[in-house]
């Protein structure tokens, strides 16, 4: 009995600490548009709604955009700019957003360990820009983020991926450990264009962690440098 009040207070102590909710939805839409007469050129679009706990109080909006380079089949590499408005905390009276700014790279490769399995690998570098809000000053980091998947299809309309991702941050002359991601997707191929995931994150912080349950849609555009029209 004592075990239990000891283990109970303990996580009582760590999620009041944290004051994050256990679970959050994360909704999220993709519109890459491929251009270039070989196709090795990409524009990318992204956008994000997060919300606070199982509801439709957002906690944080986001929008990634950038350009991708594709040199092969299994590497690219890309660079752009992102914007993030996030809540400065989980309580409903809580009602300032901080504005965050980014600047980010990375690279990909993709290999294919069978016909229908493939292994990514994603190495990404973020410039972090904080905006001052009401009780903290503006301040910046450098995170490191890398990425692992193994993406197996299951036929021409579903495919399941796991991946694993792990960050660390530089922040006033100290590089830690930031979060760690690890993810299960299910994905709806409509078409060669159009594709819907859904999935489970286990979101891990120094902290604390979080259930995360995530819905994204993807409509890719190609406009084909050769008849200059889109498709």
């Amino acid at each position: 009995m004592k075990r239990f009040v000891t283990i109970s207070f303990v996580l009582m102590s760590v999620f009041g600490y944290s004051q994050e909710p256990a679970s959050e939805l994360w909704f999220s839409a993709a519109v890459p548009v491929t251009f270039g007469k070989t196709k090795n050129w990409q524009w990318h679009n992204d956008a994000g709604y997060r919300t606070n706990g199982i509801s439709i109080m957002p906690h944080q909006y986001l929008y990634r955009t950038g350009i991708r380079k594709f040199f092969s089949e299994q590497w690219s590499a890309a660079t752009g700019i992102a914007f993030f408005s996030t809540r400065v905390g989980y309580k409903k009276a809580d009602h300032e957003f901080g504005n965050e700014y980014r600047l980010w790279q990375e690279i990909n490769h993709q290999y294919k360990v069978f016909q229908q399995l493939s292994l990514q690998n994603r190495l990404r570098i973020e410039q972090r820009f904080f905006e001052a809000i009401n009780d903290k000053d503006a301040y910046k980091a450098l995170r490191l983020r890398y990425r692992i998947g193994l993406t197996q299809k299951l036929s021409s309309k579903w495919s399941v991926q796991v991946a694993d991702e792990y960050m660390r941050q530089l922040q006033q002359d100290q590089f830690l450990f930031n979060q760690n991601r690890f993810m299960f997707t299910a994905q709806r191929h409509w078409n060669k264009d159009v594709q819907v995931q859904a999935g489970y994150m286990w979101l891990l912080r120094s902290t604390s962690s979080q259930h995360i349950f995530t819905i994204s849609f993807q409509k890719a555009i190609t406009i084909d440098g050769n008849k200059n029209g889109n498709r």
